[in-house]
């Protein structure tokens, strides 16, 4: 349980991953195959519970159907890995805390590490871990999940449950009254989760992910609602004072947070993020009609992005919408209708609906302890906070935050009273030889896919440190543990071409084509191969087949530009580098190469001008100032810019 509750997020680091598949993964899987099983020993009982099998349901079809409309199988296995683990942990859970494991110590668990994380992305912000990020984070809390929009996803689900446990330690004493009374509280653990609470905040304010904000607003107002009810009346009651503190932080703080980025338009449509959301929801849109009851499948969402990201445009549209790739809709209810149909998103809709209906029949149940019931107002206000981050991020599909959800999911089975017959039972020989082959069979697939995953990134490593020969081997290594994985392909071509074996890099790269149609990227380095052994017409056939699927791809249109001029069509030619300098308006090369179309077509005027923004935006570029001189314009000095034509 240690594993999947605190080993799993914090070995998402950035340095742990390799290649294709995260060790997280497979080690949060091994942990919920072990107790799978256990739970199979002693019988279908942990089965029997409707929110379990609701969940198994909504697993098995996502998988089932997957593998039935997925266009690469392959990926289907890790696409579904993130499901696994929701489901894996629910049973684990319901399973361990039925042999007497308090499900309030599991929640303890995760608060440690969240804890450590928002302390290690502290760290990272004052620069004391240094990391090439992208910049456009800038001065972000990555801590180990590598991301901060997944680090605000994770912390955003604890914080309101570390808030609600503090609040059950009735740190508010009576006047006169020197020790907290409860026998589940203590002043101490008050403080602890005081300063827990504290560093979560902390931590998640400096991820600047602004769905976490939201969904933490959210979570607050959930809170507020329960506080009205008599389940949490007196939890409000005792600890009125630091709520409203609380209260007062964040409306101070959300205030202040507006004011600086201008108000509401901080949220507004105009922001760079929510203009990529808006674009990813037009993408699974166009996926959802097309596929309307059973998806794309589990893992496919790369593998049909290509084809369907441009649908929403019109081509003038295209310069602003170029081409991009994404693996995530940003909207889990919304992936989830794109990857199971719509079957597979109202078998979500039910895992929701009976563990609503589950948690009910928890708070109407009298044998149920105050206590437990004031614990799972912090776990639905969690799963609020979680529910929310998904509308506009994907925690379901990152493992630590799916984890959490299974184990937000068995709180209202694992808090529930012990039957008085239930205790641990005993393992027999046979089961134990069971378990251990098993668990040796999962480790033996698990150590495969590392192996893939490391060559994988050895073959990458190797071939942008332009190493040819180990570039190749670690390629070769790699097609033969995933030889039904396009990716593996692409990287072996890479290395190919570095090696100068374009036919065979060329091979490779129709493998990885025969495996996923839409790779335009395998697509743009043929047609590049084809090129250079001065095959134009192949390679303008293969541009002509890359822009059927990816429209706005702007480096098939400057290759497709090469093609033309090669095949003397200089008209079409000409279009085509102008397309392409829609897209990249600042390219000298291209423009040099717009000249010499329109000086072939007699446009001598349009020429000198496309050669002169190419010397104004590349001054060095000698061809641009043969270009101009042979066209008689007069320059002052090689510094200068052109003045005049004779």
């Amino acid at each position: 349980m240690t594993l999947l509750l605190v080993w799993v997020p914090l070995a998402f680091y950035v340095r742990a991953a390799d290649g294709f598949t995260l060790t997280k993964e497979l080690v949060g899987l091994l942990v919920v195959v072990y107790f799978a099983l256990l739970a199979l020993m002693k019988g279908p009982a942990v089965y029997r519970q409707p929110l379990i099998i609701t969940t198994a349901f909504f697993t098995l079809w996502m998988t089932a159907d997957s593998y039935g409309v997925g266009l690469v199988k392959s990926y289907v296995g890790p696409g579904s890995f993130h499901l696994w683990l929701i489901l894996g942990t629910l049973v684990a859970v319901v399973f361990a805390c039925s042999k007497g494991i308090r499900y309030e110590k599991l929640l303890h668990w995760v608060l440690g590490a969240g804890a450590f994380m928002a302390l290690y992305g502290f760290f990272q912000v004052l620069g004391m871990d240094r990391y090439d990020w992208n910049t456009r984070f800038e001065a972000r809390a990555f801590a180990t999940l590598g991301n901060p929009d997944y680090l605000g996803g994770y912390l955003s689900a604890l914080l309101p449950l570390a808030f609600i446990f503090t609040l059950r330690t009735y740190g508010q004493l009576p006047f006169g009254q020197k020790k907290i009374t409860p026998a589940n509280s203590s002043q101490k653990a008050w403080f602890w989760l005081r300063g827990i609470t504290l560093i979560l905040f902390v931590g998640l304010l400096l991820t600047k992910v602004k769905g976490s904000f939201i969904s933490l607003a959210v979570s607050s107002v959930f809170m507020g609602v329960v506080f009205l009810f008599p389940v949490g009346q007196e939890l409000f009651l005792k600890n009125k004072r630091y709520i409203l503190i609380c209260l007062g932080v964040l409306v101070v703080g959300a205030g202040a947070y507006l004011f600086r980025h201008g108000g509401l338009d901080a949220l507004g449509q105009k922001q760079i993020s929510v203009e990529q959301r808006v674009a990813n929801y037009q993408v699974a849109w166009a996926m959802v009609r097309d596929h309307f009851w059973t998806g794309v499948g589990l893992g496919q969402i790369g593998v049909q992005y290509p084809r369907y990201q441009a649908l929403a445009y019109t081509p003038a549209e295209y310069p602003d919408h170029p081409y991009t790739y994404s693996e995530h809709i940003h909207n889990d209810f919304l992936q989830f209708w794109v990857e199971g149909g719509l079957v597979g998103l109202v078998l979500f809709l039910g895992v929701l609906g009976v563990y609503g209906l589950t948690v009910f029949q928890f708070f109407k149940n009298p044998e149920v302890h105050k206590e437990n019931k004031e614990l799972l107002i912090g776990v639905l206000a969690a799963v609020t906070a979680l529910l929310t981050q998904s509308l506009s991020n994907f925690p379901l599909q990152v493992a630590p935050t799916a984890v959490l959800f299974g184990l937000f999911l068995a709180a209202p089975l694992a808090l529930r009273p012990v039957p008085p017959e239930a205790s641990a039972f005993k393992v027999s020989a046979p089961q134990h030889m069971g378990l251990i082959f098993a668990i040796v069979v999962f480790l033996v697939l698990g150590l495969y896919s590392i192996a893939a995953s490391i060559a994988a990134r050895d073959t990458r490593g190797e071939t942008n440190l332009g190493k040819a020969e180990l570039a190749v081997h670690f390629g070769q290594r790699l097609t033969a543990l995933s030889p039904q994985d396009p990716k593996a392909w692409n990287a072996q071509g890479a290395a190919l071409i570095l090696a100068g074996k374009p036919d065979d890099a060329y091979a490779a790269y129709q493998k990885s084509l025969d495996l996923n149609p839409d790779y335009v990227e395998s697509l743009a380095q043929m047609a590049n191969l084809r090129v250079g052994q001065g095959r134009f017409a192949e390679a303008l056939d293969l541009c002509d087949k890359g822009l059927s699927i990816t429209p706005n791809y702007s480096g098939l249109i400057w290759i497709r530009g090469v093609c033309l001029f090669q095949l003397k069509r200089y008209e079409e030619s000409a279009k085509s580098f102008e397309t392409f300098l829609t897209y990249i308006p600042n390219d000298a090369s291209t423009y040099l190469d717009l000249g010499v179309c329109y000086i072939r077509l007699h446009r001598r005027a349009d020429a000198i001008a496309a050669w002169e923004k190419a010397y104004q935006f590349d001054p060095n570029n000698q061809q641009a100032l043969v270009y101009l001189k042979s066209q008689g314009v007069r320059l002052k000095s090689r510094d200068s810019s052109p003045l005049s034509t004779k």
